[in-house]
C-alpha cells in the first residue's frame, strides 16, 4: 500500500505548472522556466537549486511551492520538510499541504501527516483530498476506527473511487480482515483488469483464506503474471489447507494428500529457503498426525539443529510423536515449555495441553504429577461456557473431559472397582453417554472381564454415529482377542488395521494382536538345597524348562515344544531325568485342548503323553480336566526305582476380580509301584493393596495328600495336611515407557500335620527381582529360605529361582 504515499495529492507537476496569480510576475517568470527545464530536460538538480536561491532571495509563496514539489519529486523528502522550518500550517497552500502529509508519510512520520491532512480539513472541510490522507495517516498510526470514519467522509464527497478502494484494501490488511481486503482487491481488479500488483495480491489473499481453486485459476489465467516459485507457494498452501481441514474434520485422507503435496513442494529444485523451511515444519505436524512418529521425530530433530529452535506448533507435534515413541519424559519438558510460553492453551476447548501432557504424565507412570495436574486443571474450568455463539451457556466439556481423566487415572493408578463406581455414578446421571459406555468397558477390560466389556463396547457403537465407532469397536477386538475368542476376530483386526484411521486405539489393537501371537521362548530354572535333618530327604536338586510356542494361528492354536531337566544328589548319588515333549494348544473357544506327546530321557524310559481341557463359563468362572501318561511330576527317585506314574487332574477357579481369586485343585497320582496318591489343594489369593507402584499381596493354602502304605524310596506320608499363607510386598521402578524394574520381599508361615509324626511350623522368607525390559522381554529372578518338615524333621532349604521370557512379535 506505499504507492499510497502519493495518492491524496493532485499530480505535483501540473501545480507547478499553474500560475498562482493572474498576473505574471518577473518571479513567476523565472518560477516557470526551471520547472520547465526540469520537466523538459531533466535538470531536476539545477532547478531545485535555483529555485532554492529563488526563494531564499524572495520569500515568494510560489516558489516555496514549486520547491517542495520539486524536492519529493526528487525523493529529498527531509529536504522538503525542512524548506520552511518555521513556517505553521497555516501559512501553506492547499497544494503545500497535501505535499507534505503525503512526504511525512512516505518518511514514515504518520502523525506529523495527520497534522498537514487535518488542517487542510478544518480550512476546506470539503476537500476530499483532505480526509483521504487523514484516513490513510490513521491507518498508519493503528487508528482504525478514526481511519473509517475519515475514509466514509470521503466516499461521501468523492464516491467509491479507485483511491477510495485501494485505501480500504489497505485498512483491511492493517486489521487483519483478509475478507475485506480480498473484496477490495477484487473490486480494483473489475475496475481495472490488468492491474498485475493487485491480482497477485489477490493470489496472495486467496492463498490465505484457504481459496486454493480460486488462486489456481488466477495463475492459468494470467500465467505471464507468476513464476515457478508462485506455483510452489500455491501447491505448499494447497498442502497446508488439505492437512488443517483434515485435522479439523479428523480425516486421515485429506492429511495424507497435505502430506504429499509439502512432499512435492520439498522435492522441487531451487527451492526458495523459506518455503522449505515452511513445508517441513508442517510436515512434521502431518507425520505427527498420521502417527508416523519416527519420522516426524527424526525430520524435527533435523529441522532443530538446522534452525535452532521450531515454532510452537512445531515443537506440539514432536511431543506429539515422542510420546508415540515410548519417550513420554522428553514430551514432558517439551509440554511444560509450551505452557509456560502459552498458558491460554493449557484449557483450550479444541486441543487442550493440559490433556496431553496428563498422558504424558500418565505413560511416565507419574500418577502423582498427574493427579497434581488434574486437581489444577478442575480448578480452572467453571461449570458451563457460553456457545459458539456466545449467547447460550452449554455444559463445559472441559470439565466433563477432566472428570473421565481422574476416573481413568484412579483405575490406572490400582483403584479399578472405585473407578467403575465413578462411571456407574455418571451414567445413572447420563445414560445415553457413549463416551461412558466406552470407558466401562476398558475398565471391565484392564479389571480381566472381556465378557463384560464386550458387552459395553456395543452399548457404546450403538449410541456413536458411523464415524466416531472406531475406538469402542477396537476395544472390543481387544478384548475378544483377551478372551480368546480369536475365530472371525483376526479377519477384522486385519480389517480395521486395513482401513481405520490412524489413531491411539487403532495403535492399541495392533500392539495386542501382535503381542497375543507372538512366539515366545521362555527358561526357567528352580534350584533347591536341602540342609536338614531329614536323612534320606535331604537333596541337592535342580528343576528346568525350556518351552517355545509357536506364533498363533488365526484361530489361536499354535504348537509348543518343551524341554524339561531334572538333576538332585540323594543319597543314591546323583540323578538325572527329563522329558522331551511336541504339543499343541488347540483353541476351541470358551473351551481350549492341549495335546502333548514325548519321551523321557535318562533314568525315564517311558513314552509321555497328556491331554487337558480348560472351559471358561464366564469372566469369572473356568474348568479344568487332566491327564498324563508318565507325568512330569513324577518324583526322581521313583523313576530311579524304574517307577513311573499317571496323573489326573481337575481344577476349578474363580476369579471375581483383579483383587481376588480363589480355586481348588485334586489330582490322583497313580505309581506303577501299586500307590495311589490322591492330592487336594485350595487356594486364596487376595491383592491387599495396590497404589501407584506399591503392591502388597497374600496368598493362603490349605492341601493334603492321602497314600497307600507302603515302602518307597520317594517321600510318601501316609496321611499330610499343610496349612500355610504368604505376603508380597513389591515396588516397581519405572525405566521408561513400559520398562519397569520391580522387587520385592515375601514372607510366609504355615502348619504342617503327618499322620505318625508331630505337627511343626513351616516358614519362608524370599527376595526377587524382575526386569521388564522391553515389551518382549523379561526377566524375574529370586532366592528364599524357607523351612519344611518331612517325617517329623525340619529340613532348611535355600530356593533359588530364575525365569526368563522372550517373545518375538
Amino acid at each position: 500500500m506505499k504507492r499510497l504515499l502519493l495518492a491524496v495529492a493532485p499530480l505535483c507537476l501540473i501545480a507547478l505548472l499553474s500560475p498562482i496569480a493572474l498576473a505574471e510576475t518577473p518571479i513567476d517568470t523565472q518560477r516557470q522556466a526551471l520547472v520547465q527545464q526540469a520537466v523538459d530536460s531533466g535538470q531536476w538538480e539545477t532547478a531545485i537549486s535555483r529555485l532554492g536561491v529563488l526563494y531564499a532571495r524572495t520569500g515568494d509563496v510560489a516558489v516555496r511551492s514549486d520547491l517542495i514539489a520539486l524536492l519529493i519529486r526528487a525523493d529529498r523528502l527531509d529536504e522538503a520538510l525542512s524548506v520552511c522550518p518555521g513556517c505553521s500550517a497555516d501559512v501553506y497552500t492547499k497544494s503545500e499541504l497535501l505535499d507534505l502529509g503525503g512526504a511525512a508519510r512516505r518518511q514514515g512520520n504518520a502523525e506529523l501527516a495527520l497534522s498537514f491532512f487535518s488542517h487542510l480539513a478544518l480550512r476546506e472541510p470539503e476537500d476530499p483530498a483532505a480526509w483521504l490522507g487523514q484516513a490513510l495517516a490513521h491507518t498508519d498510526l493503528g487508528q482504525y476506527a478514526l481511519a473509517e470514519s475519515a475514509l466514509s467522509r470521503y466516499e461521501m464527497l468523492s464516491g467509491t473511487t479507485l483511491e477510495a478502494m485501494e485505501a480500504r484494501g489497505y485498512l483491511a490488511a492493517e486489521t487483519g480482515n483478509v475478507l475485506a481486503e480480498l473484496q477490495a482487491r477484487q473490486a480494483l481488479v473489475e475496475r481495472g483488469p490488468d492491474r498485475a500488483n493487485e491480482i497477485r495480491a489477490m493470489y496472495r489473499l486467496a492463498l490465505r483464506l484457504g481459496a486454493s481453486e480460486p488462486a489456481r485459476r488466477m495463475v492459468e489465467q494470467h500465467p505471464e503474471l507468476f513464476t515457478s516459485s508462485d506455483a510452489l507457494w500455491l501447491r505448499y498452501y494447497e498442502g497446508v489447507n488439505a492437512l488443517r481441514l483434515g485435522i479439523h474434520i479428523d480425516d486421515h485422507r485429506s492429511i495424507e494428500r497435505g502430506l504429499a503435496l509439502l512432499d512435492q513442494v520439498v522435492a522441487a529444485d531451487d527451492l526458495h529457503p523459506d518455503l522449505a523451511r515452511l513445508a517441513d515444519y508442517d510436515r512434521v505436524v502431518a507425520l505427527a498426525q498420521l502417527r508416523r512418529f519416527s519420522q516426524a521425530e527424526a525430520l524435527s530433530e533435523r529441522l532443530l539443529h538446522q534452525y535452532g529452535r521450531l515454532p510452537n506448533y512445531v515443537l506440539r507435534a514432536r511431543a506429539h510423536a515422542l510420546n508415540g515413541l515410548g519417550k513420554p519424559e522428553q514430551a514432558i519438558a517439551i509440554y511444560q515449555a509450551l505452557l509456560r510460553d502459552e498458558p491460554e492453551r493449557g484449557a483450550d476447548l479444541s486441543d487442550p495441553l493440559y490433556e496431553a501432557l496428563f498422558f504424558s504424565h500418565t505413560d511416565a507412570r507419574q500418577f502423582r504429577e498427574a493427579q497434581r495436574l488434574l486437581e489444577a486443571w478442575r480448578r480452572t474450568e467453571p461449570p458451563y461456557r457460553r456457545d459458539f455463539t456466545g449467547t447460550t451457556h452449554i455444559e463445559n466439556p472441559n470439565l466433563s473431559k477432566v472428570l473421565l481423566l481422574d476416573t481413568m487415572l484412579e483405575a490406572w493408578r490400582g483403584n479399578e472397582r472405585e473407578a467403575l463406581t465413578q462411571v456407574d455414578a455418571y451414567l445413572a446421571e447420563a445414560p445415553a453417554n457413549a463416551y461412558l459406555w466406552q470407558l466401562r468397558g476398558d475398565i471391565g477390560r484392564w479389571r480381566g472381564w472381556p465378557e463384560q466389556a464386550q458387552a459395553d463396547y456395543r452399548q457404546a457403537v450403538s449410541l456413536l454415529g458411523p464415524d466416531q465407532r472406531d475406538t469402542a469397536r477396537h476395544g472390543e477386538l481387544m478384548a475378544r482377542l483377551q478372551q480368546g475368542n480369536w475365530q472371525g476376530t483376526v479377519t477384522q483386526v486385519r480389517q480395521e488395521l486395513d482401513n481405520a484411521k490412524p489413531s491411539v486405539s487403532r495403535d492399541n489393537l495392533e500392539r495386542e494382536w501382535r503381542e497375543q501371537r507372538a512366539a515366545e521362548l521362555s527358561f526357567s530354572v528352580e534350584q533347591s538345597d536341602g540342609q536338614g535333618g531329614g536323612g534320606t530327604q535331604a537333596s541337592r536338586e535342580w528343576r528346568s524348562d525350556i518351552v517355545f510356542r509357536s506364533p498363533r494361528s488365526d484361530n489361536g492354536s499354535r504348537y509348543f515344544l518343551q524341554h524339561r531337566h531334572q538333576q538332585g544328589t540323594f543319597d543314591e548319588g546323583s540323578l538325572r531325568a527329563g522329558y522331551a515333549i511336541a504339543g499343541y494348544e488347540w483353541n476351541l473357544f470358551p473351551s481350549q485342548v492341549t495335546l502333548a506327546a514325548g519321551h523321557g530321557l535318562h533314568l525315564n524310559d517311558e513314552p509321555h503323553f497328556s491331554a487337558a481341557l480348560r472351559h471358561d463359563f464366564t469372566d469369572h468362572l473356568a474348568v479344568t480336566l487332566g491327564a498324563e501318561y508318565n507325568s512330569l511330576t513324577t518324583p526322581l527317585r521313583a523313576l530311579n526305582d524304574d517307577v513311573s506314574a499317571d496323573r489326573y487332574h481337575a481344577a476349578l477357579t474363580y476369579r471375581r476380580d483383579e483383587r481376588r481369586s480363589l480355586g481348588t485343585e485334586m489330582s490322583l497320582t497313580d505309581f506303577e509301584d501299586g500307590n495311589l496318591r490322591r492330592s487336594a489343594l485350595g487356594y486364596w489369593q487376595e491383592r491387599l493393596f495396590h497404589r501407584d507402584r506399591w503392591l502388597l499381596a497374600a496368598t493362603g493354602w490349605l492341601g493334603g495328600s492321602l497314600n497307600d502304605e507302603m515302602d518307597a524310596s520317594y517321600y510318601n506320608p501316609e496321611r499330610d495336611t499343610y496349612l500355610s499363607g504368604e505376603l508380597m510386598l513389591e515396588y516397581a521402578h519405572p525405566l521408561g515407557y513400559r520398562r519397569t524394574f520391580t522387587q520385592g520381599i515375601t514372607a510366609g508361615v504355615g502348619r504342617y500335620w503327618q499322620q505318625g509324626e508331630d505337627d511343626d511350623d513351616t516358614w519362608s522368607l524370599g527376595y526377587h527381582q524382575r526386569w521388564e525390559l522391553l515389551p518382549s522381554v523379561s526377566i524375574e529372578y529370586g532366592i528364599a529360605r524357607q523351612r519344611a518338615v518331612y517325617d517329623g524333621q525340619a529340613e532348611h532349604d535355600t530356593v533359588v529361582t530364575g525365569t526368563l521370557v522372550w517373545r518375538f512379535p
